[in-house]
């Protein structure tokens, strides 16, 4: 432990630039998802009640498809860490995958700017186990595929007068791209929490 602890520290120390900027478009994705909840028209908030209404109501009377639950998250996770992966292949593809951190914030903040609004303190704990448990997982995971992509984009730009083919860029960026795996599959965890706290905490409320 103490030695992955001190290659945390220093990953952070070496790259802190990068993550200062990702946590800041994340931070910004969290507040705008929260301050579009806040400021919506009455007649919005009404139709978004009905609808959390309509969805708790089906959760507490059918049964959980927990494996159907899990592959739903598994896929929007897969297609995130994919797209960061393809937009990390050129200099330009780091406005994207700001873009995409940002809007992973923005979802993160407006479900729980939701379940605040429309449950009170049961929010508030739905909040805790069904958002913020799986997000102390899965966000720094993000947070990490978001640094790996941003210090590949700029490796290709200052290579990007080498001759090579499109063969020896992917052979050159396989190194990136297995500690972009290793990123997913550590984020699958988060996908887990969050299948088997979600549905079941739905109930509890």
């Amino acid at each position: 432990m103490p030695g992955i602890s001190g290659r945390i520290k220093d990953d952070i120390r070496e790259n802190k630039i990068q993550y200062l900027l990702l946590v800041f478009f994340l931070i910004v994705g969290i507040t705008s998802g929260t301050f579009s909840v806040a400021h919506m028209r009455p007649g919005e908030k009404t139709a978004l009640s009905g609808y959390m209404e309509l969805v708790f109501e089906a959760v507490n009377t059918q049964q959980i498809d927990y494996l159907g639950v899990f592959f739903h998250s598994l896929i929007q996770d897969t297609v995130l860490f994919g797209m960061m992966a393809v937009f990390s292949m050129s200099f330009l593809g780091i406005p994207f995958i700001a873009a995409v951190i940002t809007a992973k914030g923005f979802f993160v903040g407006f479900t729980s700017a939701v379940l605040a609004v429309n449950f009170g303190f049961s929010g508030f704990a739905a909040i805790i186990f069904s958002t913020f448990i799986p997000n102390l997982v899965f966000l720094p995971c993000i947070v990490k595929a978001g640094e790996l992509c941003v210090n590949n984009c700029v490796a290709v730009f200052r290579t990007r007068k080498i001759p090579g083919t499109a063969r020896d860029r992917l052979v050159n960026a396989r190194p990136h791209l297995k500690k972009m795996l290793a990123a997913y599959l550590l984020s699958v965890l988060g996908v887990l929490l969050e299948t088997l706290l979600t549905p079941s905490l739905i109930r509890m409320l």
